[in-house]
């Protein structure tokens, strides 16, 4: 899923995203990726746990902790500084 371009609901809206980056903490997967957001020149940066779903699909989900969230925040301020 690196580096690979994708189309992501977000709210009801399918949007261009392109995967940045994948980090594991605490031995899950997480994707790190950027998403065009059509009304200016600027992107949104996300993070979602990937996850393998019972057909073997990687699938993006929420992330609830809010530990690994303040994580991925370092890993993403770090990315682009």
């Amino acid at each position: 899923m690196e580096k690979e371009n994708f189309i992501i609901e977000i709210d009801g809206i399918n949007k261009k995203a392109k995967a940045l980056n994948i980090v594991t903490i605490d031995g899950k997967r997480y994707l790190i990726y950027s998403v065009d957001n059509n009304n200016d020149d600027n992107i949104d940066i996300y993070s979602s746990e990937i996850v393998i779903d019972t057909n073997g699909i990687e699938k993006l989900v929420d992330i609830e902790t809010e530990s690994v969230r303040q994580k991925i925040l370092e890993i993403i301020e770090k990315m682009f500084e």
